[in-house]
């Protein structure tokens, strides 16, 4: 008996899933499907975080093809399945990257920068947080305008109400906030971006941005910078109800 249309588009959709965790997993014995999505899910954070419906499409798979009454294929998959399968399968296997829609002119600062040309800058730029290297362009952290206003108070007061002569790196250290920053290269995936997110916020922690570069280094300059005002529209673009 041939099968319905629903039903060759989600075997198809699995086909494409199963040749590329084949494909990634290199093995020269047969390994079953629910090993290659155990495995997958050690290997890769996308396959990680769908391993859920990974292991569901695999039960549905064996309903089609192997269990039939009286010759008649007994599981059915619905279009919104055969859809959902069809976009997991497009998003392990042609991912949408950070680049090039979140890649943009970074503004930074120097560590060793005197205060008052930074305090000019973030106000030029509008910023209420910016990234500090130092001239090797090795990443030093975040200055945000909390640390620079807590620093003016008590400095000011101390310097007789005159600007104090100290440089970004000064104020740096004595922050005491812990803003939990990581690095992604140009060429992850946006799920891979999800992920960084939640894992912080499982942890109870805040990620305030993750900055783009070359190959992920934090010393490498900075080619783009996400933060969590960039969610909905990444959530958008890899459907916000898939992840859920």
């Amino acid at each position: 008996m041939s099968l319905s249309a629903n039903s060759e588009r989600f075997l198809n959709a699995f086909a494409v899933i199963e040749n590329d965790m084949n494909r990634r997993i290199k093995s020269d014995r047969y390994i079953s499907y629910a090993e290659l999505v155990r495995r997958m899910a050690t290997l890769d954070k996308s396959y990680h975080q769908l391993r859920r419906y990974l292991e569901e499409f695999g039960d549905l798979r064996n309903a089609i093809v192997h269990e039939r009454i009286d010759g008649e294929v007994i599981a059915e998959p619905h279009l919104k399945v055969v859809e959902q399968i069809e976009h997991i399968a497009q998003l392990l296997t042609q991912p949408e990257r950070v680049k090039p829609s979140f890649l943009k002119k970074v503004n930074y600062l120097y560590d060793d920068m005197p205060l008052k040309q930074a305090v000019q800058t973030l106000d030029t730029w509008r910023h209420s947080k910016i990234p500090v290297y130092d001239r090797k362009m090795n990443f030093k952290g975040l200055l945000t305008t909390d640390a620079v206003t807590h620093f003016l108070v008590k400095a000011i007061a101390q310097a007789n109400c005159d600007f104090p002569d100290v440089s970004v790196d000064d104020v740096m250290k004595l922050d005491e906030k812990y803003r939990a920053v990581t690095f992604i290269s140009e060429n992850a995936t946006l799920l891979s971006v999800i992920n960084e997110f939640e894992s912080h916020l499982r942890q109870g922690k805040k990620l305030y941005e993750i900055i783009i570069t070359q190959n992920g280094s934090s010393n490498q300059k900075p080619l783009g910078i996400i933060t969590t005002f960039d969610l909905p529209l990444i959530y958008d673009k890899l459907n916000h109800n898939l992840l859920q």
